[in-house]
């Protein structure tokens, strides 16, 4: 700039100079270095070349506030860009994009604008409104590609032309777009997004598992959906760049309040035909606390020696269907006086004579106490493969629950007993012959109810029956006994 001055200043002394020597020539050429001087000074100065000898318009803004304003001279008819400040608000947007990405998921890359930075758009009038707004509304472009809306007399100052004719026109719904924030791409989601929502919904699936381990119940966790998703699944990244466009545009260029808008209304839409927001599953019981139930039933049917129904988490205990009932005998303790009626059973089998032979004795004795000659031994009258017949026909357990029956309640046999001393006739009246030829322990079993009965020492009883023994005559003899 100061070059340029020197030289203008240069320039007006050598007229001078040759004006005042009266040499045409001299004065014409010190003319034409002066326009070529001022000429370069004017397009030092703002940017353009207006003209040999041509001054700047009214309002055209200097070299210095074009790049205040984003706008030099390079663009012919217009206040042009730096190229320089442009590729370095698109640098900073850049990396503001990328740090929401990190916060959001969602990564909307910026985009060049398609009007050039430094230049005026009109809005459309027939988009709008003119009777509340005029007939003309403009915008400013920014290096960033965003539009700021600009009076006419601002636009001037900024070094509009006035041309209407030259400038773009812009529908008032795009223009309010780019008004609310820079141009960008369609948001995508990026891996980082990805990757954090799944890491979300595996630790919800981790601490789920690890919750059913202290409850024995699993429950599924509610999904956890990245922003723009919908009930259903459905993202507003897969919709259509129209219907995403629509949405940003109706939601003041926010990429956020956008996916939100189209999230509501999905939802709505989704509710409307009978869904419902995704929520935790049913509680289920697991594997490990079945096994575990399991295994208490078994262990109780091991101790109780009766399978009670397995529990479950949350369930009462119900005394005889899934727990004891209390003061059951265990198992254990069923065993235990199960041995000692035994070894009572034993104890009293011990004292009995072999059945064969109680038959004997019972048969003779009876006959015997009724006057009858005793019978042979023969084998009780049985029923193959079960008992006596007439008395028990339970087989091997019914002996032996006819035993435990006469422990606990002696009355049958006290009544037999009781029958047996009323048969039981005096030494005198019985049949002495077929007493004598009973076996020792019939005789044995007389003797003893005669006792108990007469009070008759045995001894003395077996005297009194022996004496009324038939005496022995020798039968008459005729004639001489020869010996041989």
């Amino acid at each position: 700039m100061a070059d340029t001055t020197t030289q203008l200043g240069s320039s007006i002394q050598s007229l001078l100079s040759a004006m005042a020597s009266g040499n045409a020539s001299a004065a014409q050429e010190a003319i034409r270095q002066f326009n070529l001087t001022y000429t370069n000074q004017v397009a030092e100065q703002y940017g353009q070349n207006f003209g040999v000898g041509q001054p700047a318009p009214a309002n055209t803004p200097t070299l210095a506030a074009g790049q205040a304003t984003g706008g030099i001279g390079y663009i012919p008819g217009f206040t042009g860009t730096n190229a320089g400040q442009t590729q370095s608000e698109l640098s900073t947007q850049a990396a503001t994009a990328q740090a929401g990405a990190g916060l959001t998921g969602w990564y909307a890359a910026p985009s060049q604008s398609a009007y050039s930075p430094g230049t005026f758009v009109r809005l459309d009038p027939n988009t709008y409104d003119t009777s509340q707004y005029g007939p003309v509304q403009i915008s400013y472009v920014l290096p960033s590609g965003q539009l700021q809306r600009v009076s006419l007399p601002q636009a001037q100052a900024m070094g509009w032309n006035g041309n209407l004719g030259s400038m773009n026109t812009i529908a008032t719904q795009q223009a309010l777009a780019l008004e609310a924030a820079p141009p960008t791409q369609l948001p995508q989601q990026t891996i980082q997004g990805l990757t954090g929502y799944s890491n979300l919904n595996t630790a919800a699936q981790n601490n789920a598992i690890a919750q059913s381990g202290v409850t024995g119940m699993y429950q599924a966790p509610a999904q956890v959906l990245p922003p723009g998703t919908d009930w259903m699944g459905g993202k507003f990244s897969d919709q259509t760049p129209d219907v995403q466009r629509a949405y940003y545009q109706s939601r003041g260029g926010d990429w956020n309040a956008a996916m939100q808008g189209w999230v509501a209304d999905s939802n709505a839409a989704i509710q409307r035909a009978g869904g419902t927001a995704p929520g935790p599953g049913t509680p289920q019981e697991t594997l490990a606390a079945q096994n575990q139930y399991f295994t208490q039933a078994n262990d109780l049917a091991t101790q109780y020696g009766q399978y009670y129904a397995p529990g479950a988490p949350g369930q009462a205990g119900v005394a005889g269907v899934n727990t004891p009932i209390a003061g059951q005998t265990t198992l254990a303790g069923q065993n235990q006086a199960y041995t000692q009626q035994m070894g009572v059973i034993n104890a009293a089998a011990g004292l009995q004579a072999n059945p064969f032979r109680q038959a004997q004795v019972l048969g003779q004795a009876g006959r015997v106490l009724q006057g009858m000659p005793t019978a042979g031994f023969s084998a009780p009258n049985t029923v193959t493969g079960v008992g006596t017949a007439g008395g028990n026909t339970q087989g091997g357990m019914g002996y032996l629950q006819q035993m435990i029956d006469d422990i606990r309640d002696p009355s049958a046999n006290q009544t037999t007993a009781q029958s047996w001393l009323d048969n039981t006739p005096t030494p005198a009246k019985l049949d002495s012959v077929s007493f004598l030829q009973s076996s020792p322990t019939t005789q044995n079993l007389i003797l003893q109810s005669m006792q108990e009965k007469y009070g008759i020492d045995p001894t003395d009883a077996t005297a009194q029956i022996k004496a009324t023994m038939p005496g022995f005559s020798a039968p008459a003899t005729f004639g001489t006994v020869k010996r041989g």
